[in-house]
């Protein structure tokens, strides 16, 4: 075994394997530091994730009402006829069967102009909704953690 103090090689080799203790503190910050950004950027992805999802939810959801409110136009339009139809095959003369089916035309107008300004009506406001989420998400980026 050989001793430190009588061996000055021994001496120095132990002193180029040893690290500075400042070195192992700045590594020691360094890596906290690239942590808490880590943790930081993973939190604000989350965030980013979360906002990108709810923001999807309300455009489906806009779909889905859109879709129903044209379905419901369609079942409008479809018990109009029918109705017609009935009344149609109640009429005595030709000049009643004119008069229901003018009646008929004019109320089937009417209905579907409504129809037609309350879909679109969903789908204005399911576009400001689905706009309203996306502008949300990106509107202004949270500043890092220094």
């Amino acid at each position: 075994m050989t001793d430190k103090t009588t061996n000055p090689a021994a001496t120095a080799i132990d002193a180029l394997y040893q690290i500075p203790t400042a070195a192992r503190d700045f590594v020691q910050r360094t890596a906290a530091s690239a942590q808490d950004r880590a943790a930081s950027v993973h939190s604000g992805a989350e965030k980013v994730a979360t906002a990108l999802q709810d923001a999807v939810n309300v455009s489906v959801n806009g779909y889905a009402l859109v879709g129903r409110s044209l379905m419901q136009g369609a079942y409008q339009n479809v018990e109009s006829t029918l109705g017609m139809v009935q009344k149609l095959a109640g009429a005595k003369c030709l000049g009643d069967a004119i008069g229901v089916q003018l009646d008929f035309l004019r109320d089937y107008g009417k209905a579907n102009v409504e129809q037609f300004r309350a879909t679109a009506d969903v789908i204005r406001k399911s576009y400001a909704d689905s706009d309203k989420a996306v502008r949300t998400v990106f509107a202004k980026p949270e500043a890092p953690a220094a």
